[in-house]
C-alpha cells in the first residue's frame, strides 16, 4: 500500500480543499475579484466525496494528488460566479427651456424741436449717427447778415423741373412731398435731383436775424450722392406790386399748390397718399431768382454736412390762412440757429 493511504483522513481533506482554493484564485481572478460572493449550489460534491476521490488518486500510485474534473463524482457543476449586471440608466428627461426674463422695455427718446430730452440741444446723444448735429463746423441753418455776404456774379440756378403726380405724406415732424423723377436743378455746373420738398414754420433761415413765416426746403442730390437744398421764404406780407387803389389793393390769394397740398394732406401720420393730382413745383418759386449761398447740412438728425445751401432772397406769398393751416399740424418745428463760424456767404448779382 503506498504510504499516503495512511495519512488521516482529515488532512488528506485539509489539503485538497488548500489546492482547490489555490487554483480558483490563480484561474479566476479578476472575476473573483468583481464578483458578489454567491451560495455554492447543494448539488454540488461534497467533502466525502473530495476526501475519497484523493484516496483514490493515492492508492493508484500516479504520483499527483491533484484532482481533476475527470476524478470526481459525476454531478451538478460547481456553481459560477454570475457577472455583475449594471442598473439600467434611467432614461433623461428632457428639461423645459427656461423662460428668459423679462426685462423692462428700454424707452427710446424720439427727436423733436421741443425742449427736452429728444430736443435739439441733446439731438447728438440720441444716437452715434447724430455727432455732427453737435460737433458738426458747418450747421445749418444759419442767420445771413447781409452786410457781410460777399456779392459776386455767380450763375443763375438753373430749374428744370416739370410736373409731378402727387404723392404727399405726414412723417410726425413736417409735411414732405416725395417728386417724382426727371426734375432737376443745374448749380455750378453740376446736375441735382429734386427727390422731395418740405416746409417748416417759421423759416430755419433768418435775414438780417429775421424769420419769415414759412420756409419750403426743396431737397436735391447729385448721383454721387451730395446734397443741394433751396430755401424758398413765404411770407404773409403781399407782394410789393400789388397795386393800391382809392376803393382798395388788388385781391391777393394764397399760393395755389400751398392749397392743393393742404387740401391733400393724410389724416394719418406715417400714411403716404397718391391722391389723382398732378403738381408743379415751379409754383413755389418766386419771379426773383436771385439767392445766397454757403456751405451747410441738412437741419434735421443726422445733420449731415458738405450740404450746398441755396436761399432764395425774395420770399413768395402764402395767405395767412394758409399759415394757420400748417400751424393747426405743425405750431413750430424750426431749428434753433446755428454758429456762422468763418464760413462765407455769397449773394448773387445781376439776377
Amino acid at each position: 500500500m503506498n504510504t499516503y493511504s495512511k495519512l488521516p483522513l482529515s488532512l488528506v481533506a485539509m489539503v485538497l480543499s488548500c489546492m482547490m482554493v489555490s487554483k480558483a484564485i490563480a484561474n479566476d481572478a479578476p472575476a473573483a475579484a468583481s464578483a458578489k460572493p454567491k451560495a455554492v449550489a447543494a448539488s454540488g460534491p461534497s467533502d466525502d466525496d473530495l476526501s475519497k476521490a484523493l484516496l483514490n488518486k493515492i492508492n493508484k500510485g500516479s504520483g499527483d494528488i491533484v484532482i481533476r474534473t475527470g476524478d470526481l463524482p459525476t454531478g451538478n457543476p460547481p456553481p459560477q460566479a454570475k457577472p455583475e449586471t449594471k442598473p439600467e440608466a434611467k432614461p433623461k428627461v428632457a428639461k423645459a427651456p427656461a423662460k428668459p426674463v423679462e426685462k423692462d422695455p428700454i424707452e427710446v427718446v424720439q427727436w423733436t424741436y421741443m425742449d427736452g430730452p429728444g430736443g435739439p440741444e441733446n439731438w447728438a446723444s440720441l444716437g452715434k449717427e447724430n455727432l455732427a448735429c453737435m460737433k458738426g463746423k458747418s450747421q445749418s441753418p444759419i442767420n445771413i447778415n447781409v452786410d457781410r455776404a460777399v456779392k459776386a456774379e455767380m450763375a443763375p440756378l438753373e430749374f428744370l423741373y416739370r410736373p409731378s403726380p402727387l404723392s404727399i405724406v405726414d412723417n410726425g415732424y413736417t409735411v414732405l412731398v416725395n417728386y417724382g423723377e426727371g426734375s432737376n436743378v443745374i448749380a455750378e455746373g453740376r446736375q441735382y435731383r429734386l427727390v422731395q420738398f418740405h416746409f417748416h414754420k417759421p423759416s430755419e433761415e433768418a435775414i438780417n436775424g429775421d424769420r419769415t413765416d414759412m420756409v419750403a426746403h426743396l431737397v436735391h442730390q447729385h448721383h454721387d450722392g451730395s446734397f443741394l437744398e433751396v430755401s424758398v421764404l413765404m411770407s404773409t406780407k403781399p407782394p410789393a406790386s400789388t397795386r393800391r387803389y382809392l376803393w382798395g389793393n388788388d385781391e391777393v390769394k394764397g399760393n395755389s399748390l400751398i392749397q392743393t397740398l393742404w387740401n391733400n394732406v393724410p389724416l394719418v401720420k406715417g400714411k403716404v397718399e397718391t391722391p389723382p393730382v398732378v403738381i408743379d413745383v415751379n409754383q413755389l418759386l418766386p419771379a426773383d431768382r436771385g439767392y445766397f449761398t454757403y456751405m451747410g447740412s441738412l437741419s434735421t438728425p443726422p445733420c449731415t454736412e458738405n450740404v450746398l445751401r441755396y436761399v432764395m432772397k425774395t420770399p413768395i406769398y402764402v395767405s395767412p390762412e394758409q399759415v394757420k393751416n400748417f400751424d393747426r399740424i405743425y405750431p413750430m418745428n424750426a431749428r434753433p440757429l446755428q454758429p456762422k463760424g468763418d464760413r462765407l456767404v455769397k449773394e448773387s448779382t445781376g439776377n
